[in-house]
């Protein structure tokens, strides 16, 4: 498949874009955010939460075109059924809504598949409802050692979209932030400063204001080069 080759600036000015569009008071300071009021706002499309695998291999749905999608209204092991869609539906695992999920999750899917249809929504048009684009909890393991040119084109539709997710809920500026207040991290000091016990303890606290999983604002940190040290595989792919 062919895919547009954008750079990280370009993926984040795209994404600091629409959070001006949006909320441009993110951009500068955490805030609580609901991601379905930016579906309304700014794409403007149907969206809905189903069973859409019996195992919650696939978290989120992007339709490209219209047609279907099979999901699954019991348990495990039960016959699934066709569920139309119209182009443009975004459907959302009903797993990430439960009472016990965790918030983040749910958003960095949510705001994920929406960046495939600002980011993509030329790339997949001409294909086939089947090839549409599909959210699975190890997207990012996809990238996980390898270099640019070693990516399929669908995996780098997947990075690009992460990265421009991971802009718009967690804005450059509102991190250095409130990494600084958290930290208490003087303006003279200069980054990155190295990964402690103290910074793992404040990464619940910043996750939680940025309304991300602990595991995307940890990312987030290393990818900003704000802390330096050791990462794991393990972090990444849960993102």
């Amino acid at each position: 498949m062919w895919f547009y080759s954008y750079s990280v600036v370009q993926l984040e000015r795209i994404a600091e874009d629409k959070l001006r569009e949006f909320d441009s008071e993110r951009l500068v300071a955490p805030k609580n955010i609901d991601v379905y009021d930016f579906i309304e706002a700014c794409l403007d499309v149907p969206y809905d939460w189903k069973n859409l695998t019996p195992n919650q291999s696939i978290l989120g749905v992007t339709a490209f075109s219209d047609g279907y999608w099979w999901v699954w209204d019991g348990a495990e092991g039960d016959l699934p059924r066709k569920h139309p869609v119209t182009k443009g539906t975004i459907l959302i695992d009903n797993s990430l809504v439960a009472p016990d999920a965790v918030k983040g999750r749910e958003n960095f899917t949510v705001i994920h598949e929406c960046f495939h249809q600002i980011l993509h929504e030329r790339v997949f048009r001409q294909r086939a409802l089947r090839d549409r684009s599909y959210s699975r909890a190890q997207d990012i393991s996809a990238v996980i050692g390898k270099t640019r040119p070693q990516l399929t084109g669908m995996e780098i539709t997947e990075w690009q979209a992460n990265a421009a997710t991971a802009a718009f809920l967690m804005p450059r500026r509102a991190v250095v932030f409130a990494f600084r207040e958290a930290m208490k991290i003087p303006a003279s000091l200069a980054f990155p400063v190295k990964y402690s016990l103290a910074i793992e303890t404040q990464i619940e606290v910043m996750a939680d204001m940025f309304g991300v999983s602990y595991t995307a604002m940890k990312y987030r940190l290393f990818d900003l080069c704000l802390v330096e040290g050791s990462i794991s595989v393990d972090v990444l792919v849960s993102c």
